[in-house]
């Protein structure tokens, strides 16, 4: 667990605001995708059943 907040402590002094942005644009791209992927799946679903 000491590790843990090691690197952590690390991470959080190694990110500066450009590389903030960049993280924050590939967790809402994750979270898009995965609400892309539900969408689709749903889809499916109701097309199947039809």
């Amino acid at each position: 667990m000491t590790e843990f907040k090691k690197n952590y402590k690390e991470l959080k002094t190694n990110i500066n605001s450009e590389n903030t942005k960049l993280i924050s644009f590939l967790i809402y791209g994750i979270i898009l995708g995965r609400l892309i992927e539900k969408i689709k799946k749903a889809r499916k679903k109701i097309n199947f059943r039809k």
